[in-house]
């Protein structure tokens, strides 16, 4: 059995209006396995069918691999709250891409001309990141991996594998074409900061590290926001004045994250492409806002197409000074009750690091899992 791992991602980033992104430690998982006919499971029944956003992926992705679609069982981990803005879709979509590839015995080499992705700079994850995931288990699995000698692959490299550049390009290629924007694709598969643009040349994609000691608070609300919804409140044309804002503000933000300079980010964190049409989508926008105002943030986007709003703070000790009895209290203690006192709505706030590495896979066993499942 093969386990994928996709971290969630914070799109948008203020005025990078689909093409800023980046991952965040929360992440939704999916194990599968040959089977003799296609089941998923560990979703709402609405979505356990052809459907299904993973399954898609998978089947369009052996259509770009050119192979056939396997037959598997599948089970989907959701940690990542759907219709929430922090890329839920997008991980299911790079997901599948993820398992056609594991699946089709493809090598990176082989994958050259199938990518249709122009790569800019990717910064290297570096020998920081460990992204050698060890197998877990006592037996073997009837995965038959092939490397790009076309030996078998040690399954305890599954995420090195995944994250070999021609591999990279064609799971970001895969996903986008499903999702239809790569702002969350990106940051999903390399991990970071990443900066996504389509070209007549394919998908320009630049990745970055982004700073650990910054403390993302993410503000999910009780309700949803459908991405349609958002992108159809949005207009059909711009001013030349608002165009060149969001330019220069998204350019700043880009150096922001570059120079781990939260000063700089504050300043430029301002859109005026799609956070004004969306903001009345978003019930308690301003009183989420003003609380992390109070509390010392540095920067306040909504994430993606909403609801949800990200925050961001130097680290997870608050700057402002907190209310006397609240002085025990952690940061999302303190910002969740100061909300819940003018909010119609209830909203849960999550801090979140940094993801630098992006997906991983890593091999599993059966006979591991069932004595797991025993145990619990």
């Amino acid at each position: 059995m093969i386990e994928i791992e996709v971290p969630a991602s914070c799109a948008n980033l203020g005025p990078g209006f689909d093409c800023l992104g980046i991952a965040l430690s929360l992440s939704n998982i999916v194990r599968f396995e040959p089977a003799e006919k296609t089941q998923i499971k560990g979703c709402p029944m609405e979505w356990a069918d052809e459907d299904n956003l993973f399954l898609r992926s998978l089947r369009h992705s052996c259509e770009l691999l050119q192979t056939s679609v396997p037959k598997i069982s599948a089970e989907i981990i959701t940690s990542i709250p759907p219709a929430r803005g922090l890329g839920s879709s997008a991980s299911l979509a790079v997901a599948g891409a993820a398992a056609a590839l594991l699946l089709s015995g493809k090598t990176a080499k082989s994958l050259k001309d199938l990518a249709n992705t122009a790569v800019g700079t990717v910064t290297s994850l570096g020998t920081e990141v460990d992204m050698m995931d060890d197998a877990v288990g006592d037996t073997e699995t009837e995965f038959n991996l092939r490397a790009y000698t076309g030996t078998e692959v040690d399954r305890t490299c599954l995420t090195r594998f995944l994250h070999e550049e021609e591999n990279q390009r064609f799971l970001l290629r895969a996903a986008t074409d499903i999702e239809g924007h790569a702002d969350n694709a990106a940051p999903a598969i390399y991990g970071g900061f990443t900066a996504a643009a389509l070209t007549d040349k394919g998908i320009v994609i630049s990745q970055n590290p982004a700073p650990e000691h910054w403390q993302f608070m993410a503000f999910i609300p009780d309700f949803i926001l459908e991405t349609s919804v958002a992108r159809n409140a949005l207009p059909d044309s711009y001013s030349r004045q608002d165009v060149v804002h969001g330019i220069s503000h998204a350019a700043l933000v880009a150096l922001a994250f570059l120079k781990a300079d939260l000063n700089l980010l504050s300043c430029a964190c301002s859109d005026r492409i799609h956070e004004p049409y969306r903001r009345p989508l978003i019930p308690d926008f301003d009183i989420v806002k003003t609380a992390c105002l109070e509390q010392g943030a540095k920067m306040i986007c909504i994430s993606g197409s909403g609801p949800t709003i990200m925050a961001i703070f130097e680290t997870s000790v608050p700057k402002a000074p907190i209310i006397a009895s609240s002085t025990t209290k952690s940061l999302n203690e303190v910002l969740e009750k100061r909300i819940a006192e003018k909010a119609t709505h209830n909203w849960i706030a999550l801090p979140l690091n940094v993801d630098n590495l992006g997906i991983r896979a890593r091999k599993i066993f059966t006979n591991n899992l069932r004595r797991h499942s025993q145990n619990e």
